[in-house]
């Protein structure tokens, strides 16, 4: 095993931007031509590499994002607008409203749910695309995946992000301030009625009204978002086909309708679950796995409270890229932002997300030239290090279903 490490493994960028290049000449949103383009296409790469993909098609609804999504924010905004005149009208109901605005914010914290309850039960009709490179004496398997499908919004993105930041962190301070100003009302210590208040209090609904206001459509090429996580797993894959893992067989997974709420990767998970957590697995989703500075980015938590990603893999992906001279940094998804590995990391699987921030994307600005060509290199030589680290170990230790070692 020793000698097989010191084997130098060549991630290939300008490979990976060919794909990258002939992905984003489709427009890929679920249930389009593109999509299906981009289908044909792994396919084809998957031919070319040795690495055999089949469709496992699923169903899904568009029914969490166009509807519970806003209809949350019409809940919060609602509810933060009846506080406010509440407060005006020095009604004692702002209790009553206040903790109705903290319950309802809460549970929009757990949107995802909403996610995995509804978005396989639907009309629409998509595939993942998913491929194995069997290891030699297989214990486990690792999965590597991304998702290939693209949109576009008419929202642009940092602005529908900073909505979300700051609309439900006003509101959640417009709840707090209900509740105690309701609180002290009662003790004969009021501060109801201030218009000046009033006026500054109607800020969190104005935000969560506005996040309404939004439209999906198929305009952006998708080069960031995802044509090139896309790029990294099939380019890695090529990789490991020439030399399998010894101890893990390599799935490799592009995942659809990833845009509609992690469909694809909803699907898989739910279909697989069982056969997986029968011995040990480990997920490395891609999604914009690069970064302009060119250093790593790994998702290390998502929603609030922080649910945490795994803390082996971050480990893993930390002392690798200081071996190779990189800066890992670690990063926090917000309020309204997702990746496949979310729904794996709350079913208990070890899984993370190499990711990061970008502003053009969801429009006709995601374009190709926009990708940092060392940075994808970095995140592929890194992959390529890890998965051979991560099989050296497993040989050397040994592991349990469902146990890190």
């Amino acid at each position: 095993m020793r000698e097989m490490m010191t084997v130098h493994e060549h991630f290939d960028v300008q490979k990976a931007f060919e794909h990258i290049a002939a992905l984003s000449r489709m427009r890929r949103l679920a249930g389009t031509p593109g999509e299906i383009e981009a289908r044909a296409y792994i396919h084809e790469v998957g031919k070319d590499t040795g690495v055999a993909f089949q469709d496992e098609e699923f169903s899904y609804s568009t029914a969490p994002l166009k509807l519970a999504l806003p209809a949350t924010c019409l809940a919060i905004g609602a509810i933060s607008a009846a506080g406010s005149l509440a407060y005006l009208m020095s009604t004692r109901l702002v209790i009553v409203l206040g903790v109705a605005l903290l319950a309802v914010i809460y549970l929009g914290f757990k949107w995802s749910g909403a996610f995995e309850k509804f978005a396989s039960k639907g009309s629409g009709r998509s595939s993942n695309i998913v491929g194995k490179i069997e290891g030699a004496e297989p214990t486990g398997a690792v999965l590597i995946s991304a998702h290939y499908d693209s949109k576009s919004q008419l929202m642009p993105v940092a602005l529908r992000a900073s909505l979300f930041m700051l609309g439900f962190a006003t509101a959640i301070l417009l709840g707090l301030f209900l509740v105690t100003t309701g609180i002290l009302a009662t003790t004969g210590h009021s501060s109801l009625g201030s218009r000046v208040v009033f006026y500054v209090s109607l800020l969190p609904s104005l935000l969560m009204f506005a996040l309404i206001f939004n439209a999906t459509g198929n305009r952006s090429p998708g080069a960031m978002d995802n044509a090139s996580g896309v790029a990294v797993i099939l380019e890695v894959a090529r990789v490991i086909a020439e030399r399998p893992l010894e101890r893990f067989d390599l799935i490799v997974a592009a995942f659809g309708a990833e845009e509609f709420g992690l469909c694809g990767s909803i699907s898989y998970l739910l279909a697989h679950e069982e056969e997986l957590m029968r011995r040990p697995f480990y997920m490395l989703n891609f999604d914009m796995p690069f970064s302009r500075s060119g250093n790593l980015m790994v998702n290390t938590g998502f929603e609030l409270p922080p649910v945490r990603t795994s803390k082996m893999l971050n480990g893993l992906v930390r002392s690798v890229g200081k071996r190779m001279g990189l800066r890992v940094r670690g990063v926090y998804m917000p309020i309204g932002a997702a990746a496949d590995h979310v729904p794996w990391v709350k079913h208990g699987f070890e899984a993370t997300g190499l990711t990061c921030a970008m502003t053009r994307i969801h429009s006709t600005g995601d374009s190709i030239d926009r990708v940092n060509r060392e940075g994808m290199r970095r995140v592929g030589e890194a992959t390529i290090a890890i998965l051979r680290e991560l099989d050296q170990k497993n040989a050397t230790q040994g592991s349990s279903p469902g146990v890190a070692f």
